[in-house]
């Protein structure tokens, strides 16, 4: 006897596809989010953690416009920011990470109007 409570059906596997892509674009973003970006030549790294870090540098920023900072780049380097530089990288930052869920938002609209999409392309700093 055939159980065919077991059998997969075109819904459920189209289900499944969509739920795979969706994850796909998702992790995509992720990977765009923590690339880093470049800001006048310096490499700013752009993770969750840095992304915090350079939220209390803001901040501080704006408490005290008159601060300066010693900043470590991603090669391990360090720089001295001023208060208005410390705000151009969050600025910067902010947009970066905007842009990463902008085109997610374009790539889930194709996805949902049966469009087709290229996960893999179209990331902020691919150029």
């Amino acid at each position: 006897m055939i159980d065919w409570s077991q059998t997969i059906t075109p819904e459920t596997r189209a289900a499944e596809t969509n739920l795979a892509r969706l994850a796909a674009i998702r992790a995509r973003r992720d990977r765009a989010i923590a690339a880093g970006l470049l800001l006048d030549g310096l490499a700013v790294a752009t993770d969750d953690v840095s992304q915090a870090r350079i939220t209390g540098a803001a901040l501080a920023a704006l408490l005290d416009p008159e601060i300066c900072v010693q900043w470590k780049l991603p090669d391990g380097q360090f720089v001295t920011l001023t208060a208005v530089q410390i705000l151009a990288v969050a600025r910067a930052v902010r947009a970066h990470v905007q842009a990463c869920f902008d085109r997610e938002a374009e790539l889930l609209a194709a996805l949902a109007a049966g469009q087709p999409e290229d996960a893999g392309a179209g990331w902020p700093g691919q150029g």
